[in-house]
């Protein structure tokens, strides 16, 4: 192979971002992901194809056929197709020892959705490096979510070379675990909370759905013992009524009364083109993460609950909120009353007016009414009859329509 030893120059923005961002030895846990799975890059040099990059040797010598080579270009890139978006922990990097070892260096890597690197999320900062002593180094890409992982090399006439890239997604800690709760309306079991269904639309039967009552909770037990949350993942529907959400709040903490635990931030909110959210719950700890809905008439519906682990990144200060209006002027502690906007009521919930609107229904279609505070709130769901007399009345009508035919 030919020795072109360009290495795309090291500045100070190397240096200074290595020392922000955790660039270190792997130490992984779980299966690497990347294994085996299509690679692609932006040219072939010297017979390195991109899948030597996944194919599970790790010998970062090029007579053993381990390692990749992309032509003499600008930006050269390489990627590998995961097959389904997952949450990324972090990217190890095996590089070439024989020789050319600076080449790599500045390097960045992205995860996202797109096969054009450049338009999915970088990890960390832009350019990290290489020692010269190093073989394997491994970039933090903490929470980061994508089908597609890709090295690039920014710089012209730069030669990318891997000789392994392996790639470690973050658990979800809630997943397959008990959940609990306040009510259920049209079959939302609160077991859907946690099933691994991310469809976003009732029809899927992947989310879960409660009465219209006042503060309804989703409660999960995330361990027997106290675990760790980082990041709380709330998937919300996308079919229709998902502002019947906004101004949850999240909990964390080993009181099953989920407002008894401490609280992520305020009342949150997933924006209109969206139906994700990605709580901040800087590593608080304890046995049960909660979702509650503050407030009167309010449904609550989730279609997934994810839960990671990792540890506090900042002082918790009064400062993280949500999106709740800090004071609830001349209202007090739990007071509610009707918003001056049709169909929304407010809520003074721990020193936040938090306001939302009524939605009704399976699927928003049941227009709210007023209850005897004055109050917006949905009508009782009708529940079918499930019991042996229910059913065999059902049948007998059904019976008499066909017969009538």
């Amino acid at each position: 192979m030919a020795d072109d030893n360009n290495n795309g120059g090291e500045d100070d923005m190397t240096k200074e971002a290595e020392k922000r961002h955790d660039v270190r030895t792997s130490d992984a846990t779980g299966p690497n992901i990347a294994s085996g799975r299509p690679a692609f890059q932006s040219s072939v040099g010297w017979g390195g194809n991109p899948a030597r990059a996944v194919d599970g040797n790790r010998s970062p010598l090029w007579g053993h056929s381990s390692c990749t080579a992309t032509k003499p270009e600008n930006d050269p890139w390489w990627y590998v197709d995961l097959g389904r978006d997952v949450y990324v922990h972090h990217v190890a990097i095996v590089n070439r020892r024989d020789c050319c070892s600076e080449r790599i260096t500045p390097f960045e890597v992205y995860v996202g959705k797109y096969t054009d690197m450049e338009r999915n999320t970088r990890c960390g900062y832009r350019h990290y490096r290489f020692h010269p002593t190093d073989t394997e180094r491994v970039v933090d890409c903490p929470l980061l979510y994508g089908r597609y992982v890709g090295i690039r090399l920014p710089g012209k006439n730069r030669i990318l070379t891997l000789c392994e890239v392996e790639v470690y997604k973050t658990e979800n800690a809630a997943l397959g675990k008990p959940t609990v709760q306040s009510g259920v309306a049209y079959n939302g079991y609160a077991s859907r909370a946690t099933d691994g269904c991310r469809a976003p639309n009732w029809g899927s039967q992947c989310c879960t759905h409660t009465p219209a009552q006042t503060n309804p909770w989703l409660r999960v037990e995330i361990n027997g013992v106290r675990g760790q949350a980082k990041w709380v993942v709330v998937i919300n529907r996308a079919d229709c009524c998902g502002e019947r959400l906004n101004g949850f709040t999240v909990h964390v903490g080993d009181d099953e009364r989920v407002d008894h635990n401490p609280r992520c931030g305020g009342h949150h909110v997933i924006p209109a083109g969206t139906n994700r959210a990605v709580i901040d719950c800087n590593g608080l700890i304890g046995r049960y993460v909660g979702i509650r809905l503050p407030g009167h008439g309010r449904v609550l519906t989730v279609c997934e609950v994810e839960v990671y682990p990792g540890f506090a990144t900042r002082k918790r200060t009064s400062e993280v909120r949500g999106t709740g209006v800090q004071g609830c002027g001349d209202h007090k502690e739990g007071d509610s009353w009707v918003s001056d906007e049709k169909g929304q009521n407010c809520i003074c919930d721990q020193n936040e007016a938090s306001c939302y609107k009524v939605i009704c229904g399976e699927k928003g279609e049941q227009p709210p009414i007023k209850d005897q505070d004055e109050l917006w709130t949905c009508p009782e769901p009708d529940e079918k009859d499930e019991s042996a007399r229910g059913f065999l009345d059902e049948s007998i009508e059904d019976w008499m329509d066909d017969y009538r035919e």
